[in-house]
């Protein structure tokens, strides 16, 4: 009971930390000791967070079944409550989509971010094997066909013609590659339509060069980010496509930052960016989670105004607010497979709003 707080307040005071150091919270913090243990059992394939970190083969990382019941619903196949969810989802986006049509928005697209196991499978454990279809793609055919936008497909595909992964071994996210082939399957999804739109083009190679990274989220589940180790994937793309651009936060109007185009975290609060040197004078609203922060430059530079907005907790009436008062060109949704279908998109627009949609 004496030697953690001895420990911790050792590493408080030797690395200058500003810490409230006289927290229960801080003296017993228990992430230095778990990072021991975890760096001994991580090569055996043993987690010391099973429920959120699945260790599979030559060191790659995945989510466990604490986030959506990922592992089990995908080993498990769609049943009847599964199915239910799924008709109310594609319920619920084809009337966001007929009010979102009738508020003058031009296209309405959700990009899902697959999850890595559903790019990469080949590196689960052998007992996590899946034999039945995924419920995304049960998701897909009961959906209106162009709402949707999935490149698991593109993904799959390009996975085979490049050295280095789309996503990264040790975090849940894609790399610069991926979200770039994501975006690249938007492009394909309103080309047909909104053919007036420009889009950024890459230059060949797409990948420019890599350098290491510190482990991702997964790595520090387990406690042992600094042991392990990422490629960063560096595109090559032309310098037009490196805009000036300026943050403002949406409610209040006030700037946060000016500089050159980078990727965003998920904002939280609506963040607007503005690029006036885009290819489109364009307005889009962009409802997104973590997997937007590697798209972030391809949209900014692509569209004028692109609203950022974290959707997992917003409601229905909020964001009728946004449309009405941003009155975006666009609406997209970039959310990662396992949120796809969440509370979020079994909602519909309130009532009244879809009868006076209707009317008019």
């Amino acid at each position: 009971m004496s030697t953690v707080p001895t420990i911790n307040l050792y590493q408080v005071f030797t690395t200058q930390s500003d810490v409230k150091w006289w927290k229960v919270k801080v003296l017993y913090n228990m992430d230095l000791f778990h990072g021991f243990i975890s760096k001994l059992i991580y090569p055996v394939g043993i987690s010391i967070h099973p429920g959120k970190v699945v260790i599979g083969k030559e060191g790659w990382l995945f989510l466990g079944d604490e986030y959506a019941d990922k592992i089990s619903v995908k080993r498990a196949g769609v049943d009847q409550k599964e199915m239910q969810i799924i008709e109310n989802v594609a319920k619920s986006v084809e009337s966001w989509d007929q009010w979102l049509s009738s508020k003058g928005v031009a296209a309405f697209r959700i990009v899902i971010g697959p999850d890595k196991d559903s790019v990469y499978p080949e590196y689960l454990p052998d007992w996590s094997s899946r034999t039945h279809t995924r419920p995304t793609e049960v998701l897909m055919r009961h959906a209106r066909g162009h709402i949707y936008v999935d490149p698991t497909k593109a993904l799959v595909q390009a996975k085979q013609q490049f050295t280095h992964p789309l996503y990264y071994q040790t975090d849940t996210h894609w790399n610069n590659v991926g979200a770039w082939i994501a975006f690249d399957e938007l492009r394909k999804s309103l080309a047909n339509t909104r053919t007036q739109l420009i889009w950024p083009q890459a230059w060949e190679p797409l990948t420019l060069t890599t350098h290491k990274r510190a482990g991702g989220d997964l790595a520090q589940f387990l406690r042992i980010q600094e042991s392990l180790s990422d490629n960063e994937v560096v595109l090559n793309f032309p310098d037009k496509y490196a805009l000036p651009v300026e943050h403002h936060d949406f409610n209040s109007g006030e700037m946060t930052f000016s500089g050159q185009n980078i990727g965003i975290a998920s904002p939280a609060s609506p963040l607007l960016v503005r690029s006036p040197r885009a290819l489109n004078p364009k307005k889009v609203l962009w409802l997104r989670d973590s997997f937007g922060s590697a798209m972030t430059p391809f949209m900014t530079a692509t569209f004028t105004e692109t609203l950022h907005v974290y959707y997992l907790p917003l409601k229905p009436e909020a964001l009728v607010a946004l449309v009405e008062r941003f009155q975006p060109d666009y609406v997209f949704i970039t959310s990662v497979e396992r949120d796809i279908r969440g509370n979020f998109f079994q909602s519909s627009p309130p009532i009244a709003n879809v009868d006076a949609a209707v009317t008019n």
